[in-house]
């Protein structure tokens, strides 16, 4: 007799006798009558012998039909991989909402599990790639923390923040739920990174919440906002915390370092005249090492910075680092011609300037 010729349950009987996926899966592709009876036992086989990893893989590459069959199948719904990330994770990290929702559904899963490695839960992973449907679907559940923290204490809107997931970052927000001012392990909050990768709708969303510590220092460098957008040159920023009218200007890290020092240390001109137009900073402040703006300026060959802050009439062109150096020997040391000549004739006016008198 011809195998197809057999009942469903003779057919089904003969699946049970295969010993693996392939061999089953196999059987289901003759045709579409074994495919019809024998794949839905392919799914369960799946769930109670491989860890439900049809539906991990469904997760990760968003196969709703896939997550759905499994599911039906009596999956083990929070499956996960070897290194502990639940479906649910790993279709939040991927953006597949749809997944997303019908694991939801099953009113069944664990929406605040954590992975081994970083110890971070599906809303942290979602705000972390800027999925903000995603962020939407979980809150909405009631049942998330949206300020759980991973191992390296990094909340879901800092994660946002970090990345400039504006959209998310909004919706963190408007729950008012959200810790504003949660510190990681390098003592940074959501505003402190903003500010450092320039993510200037997000610095202003933070901001506009009224509750945001504008003068929050990390503890790795003892950096604040303004510290961290000042070096790395986002001036539109530096104006934005300036404008505050409380932030301090001329705030100090763990290196006696200004957010003057590390403007002109790495030739932010907008950033350096902005702080200068404050008229509330120190434009001769030394730090750790002894050395003033103006050497730093001198040292990396930025004749811009170095005639802003020479024009300002308050830098020591004579200044003297630790170890002796003036910013004139820094120039001359690097090889910045520009800078040598102009610091040779701002040190000839000021001598000339002293005969006058």
């Amino acid at each position: 007799m011809s195998l197809l010729r057999l009942p469903c349950e003779l057919l089904l009987c003969v699946a049970e006798f295969l010993e693996t996926e392939e061999d089953i899966n196999a059987l289901s592709q003759v045709n579409r009558l074994l495919h019809a009876v024998i794949n839905p036992y392919l799914y369960r086989f799946n769930a109670w012998n491989s860890e439900s990893s049809a539906l991990v893989w469904a997760a990760a590459y968003g196969a709703k039909d896939t997550a759905q069959i499994s599911i039906q199948a009596g999956a083990h719904l929070d499956a996960g991989d070897e290194t502990g990330f639940t479906a649910l994770s790993i279709a939040a990290m991927n953006g597949h909402e749809q997944v997303v929702q019908l694991l939801l559904e099953t009113g069944q899963v664990d929406l605040n599990a954590m992975d081994f490695e970083l110890g971070r839960a599906p809303l942290g992973w979602a705000s972390q790639y800027g999925h903000a449907a995603v962020v939407k679907l979980l809150f909405d559940t009631g049942l998330v923390d949206v300020n759980s923290r991973d191992h390296l204490l990094l909340t879901p809107l800092t994660l946002a923040a970090q990345s400039g997931y504006e959209a998310v970052v909004r919706i963190l927000l408007d729950t008012g739920k959200a810790d504003v001012n949660s510190k990681d392990v390098t003592g940074s909050t959501a505003l402190g990174w903003a500010a450092e990768f320039g993510h200037d709708t997000v610095v202003r969303l933070l901001l506009g919440t009224g509750e945001a510590e504008v003068n929050s220092k990390d503890s790795e460098g003892g950096r604040t906002p303004l510290s961290r957008a000042a070096e790395n040159g986002h001036d539109f920023l530096v104006k934005l915390l300036i404008d505050t009218g409380v932030v301090d200007a001329d705030t100090k890290d763990n290196f006696s370092r200004t957010p003057l020092s590390r403007a002109a240390e790495n030739g932010h001109e907008t950033v350096v005249r902005l702080l200068l137009e404050t008229r509330k900073v120190d434009t001769d402040s030394r730090d750790h090492e002894g050395a003033s703006p103006l050497a730093w300026a001198s040292q990396n060959g930025h004749a811009t910075v170095v005639k802003l802050l020479l024009d300002s009439g308050q830098v020591d062109i004579d200044s003297k680092d630790f170890l002796g150096r003036t910013p004139l020997f820094q120039a001359v040391v690097n090889g910045h011609e520009t800078v040598t000549n102009l610091l040779l004739r701002a040190s000839r006016e000021d001598d000339e300037s002293k005969i006058a008198l």
